[in-house]
């Protein structure tokens, strides 16, 4: 099974993040711009082929997953999403960011065999959401196991 969480960091301010990351956590980001030459075609193309695009994305968008930090066999989210909050500055708290304008949500990739069960949403985890202010979305995805293939 696969398990990841990804940080995603959106602002219409290119320069925002170094209020809240150290410049080499920076370089590690991927980056999309949303007014880019291939992303407007790309939403042109879409519209012709009769897909509405959202226009109210911030311009700019950053994103870094776990799988940096964290091992894909970690099923705990509050691993997770320690490592990626343990990227930003010290004493940083993405609640303050976005009074700068910048907009964070986390995203726990949860794979599985359809089995059943789930990430456990422990108090500390819970608590450490509420000091960010950053929401959760957890995404349920059936793998094939090793065997199978």
């Amino acid at each position: 099974m696969t398990y990841y969480c990804t940080l995603f960091l959106r602002s219409d301010k290119r320069d925002v993040l170094s209020a809240i990351l150290p410049p080499a956590a920076i370089e590690a980001l991927d980056q999309e711009d949303n007014q880019s030459p291939v992303n407007l075609a790309r939403a042109q193309r879409m519209r012709i082929a009769g897909f509405v695009t959202r226009s109210d994305l911030p311009r700019y968008a950053w994103y870094v997953d776990s799988r940096e930090g964290v091992s894909a066999d970690e099923s705990d989210p509050l691993v997770h999403v320690s490592w990626l909050f343990s990227q930003l500055k010290p004493g940083v708290l993405l609640a303050d960011a976005k009074n700068q304008g910048l907009d964070s949500s986390l995203a726990f990739y949860w794979g599985g065999q359809g089995t059943g069960g789930g990430p456990f949403i422990s108090s500390a985890l819970a608590e450490l959401l509420a000091h960010h202010k950053v929401g959760l979305d957890v995404g349920f995805y059936y793998e094939e196991s090793a065997s199978a293939i």
